[in-house]
């Protein structure tokens, strides 16, 4: 029963590499169950055992891509409650530079975000996809956004944006950035590229008071 399961799992993990390489050179819309099938050597059966249609394959890989900021994102706000001292602004900057850093040497994941981003007709039979992905885009500016939240409330924000107004700015930094390498990954590092203007922005939005911190 072990082998079985065993076997079971490299078939699916066969099957969601097979479909990120089929995704990304056909695109998601003309992409078909037979040429996933036959990139993975398996039967359309083995597929259909795990998986009900492609669109439940690409959510499986959508989940995979997006599981990482979500754990991210719970170490960052445990972290701040475990310890009211801490900087949160300074705590936002460590948290996107590991999770740029992650994403960098992750190849798998830029390849499932570069479908995500770059490869995928948004038709009208994807329209779950625009949903889920704008879903996980919110989840991450409502982290910031309590995260900048916690520092206006110690006094460490700048009046100029709200706490919403500064975790949408920030997302829209991050995101863009992103998008930017996935289409050029080998002209430039992204943590590198980003991080002096994640920073310059929380430096932008801190109060004079948080400036001043050694």
């Amino acid at each position: 029963m072990r082998r079985t399961k065993a076997e079971a799992e490299q078939t699916r993990e066969a099957v969601l590499a097979a479909a990120i390489d089929v995704f990304l050179e056909r695109g998601v819309t003309r992409a078909t169950l037979e040429q996933i099938a036959s990139a993975a050597s398996v039967t359309r059966g083995a597929i259909y055992w795990h998986f009900h249609d492609k669109q439940e394959i690409f959510k499986a890989l959508e989940r995979r891509a997006n599981a990482p900021n979500e754990e991210l994102g719970d170490r960052l706000k445990t972290r701040l409650v475990a310890d009211p001292e801490l900087d949160p602004l300074g705590e936002l900057a460590s948290a996107i530079c590991q999770g740029l850093q992650a994403f960098e040497t992750d190849p798998e994941r830029s390849r499932i975000l570069t479908i995500l981003w770059l490869r995928c007709e948004y038709s009208d039979d994807m329209q779950p996809v625009v949903a889920r992905q704008r879903d996980a885009d919110v989840a991450l500016q409502k982290v910031f956004e309590s995260v900048i939240g916690q520092a206006g409330a110690r006094g460490l924000l700048a009046p100029a944006l709200s706490p919403e107004l500064a975790a949408r700015a920030l997302l829209l930094l991050v995101n863009g950035s992103v998008l930017d390498w996935l289409r050029a990954p080998a002209t430039f590092e992204l943590t590198a590229s980003t991080m002096p203007m994640v920073i310059g922005f929380l430096e932008a939005i801190s109060a004079p008071a948080r400036q001043k911190q050694p």
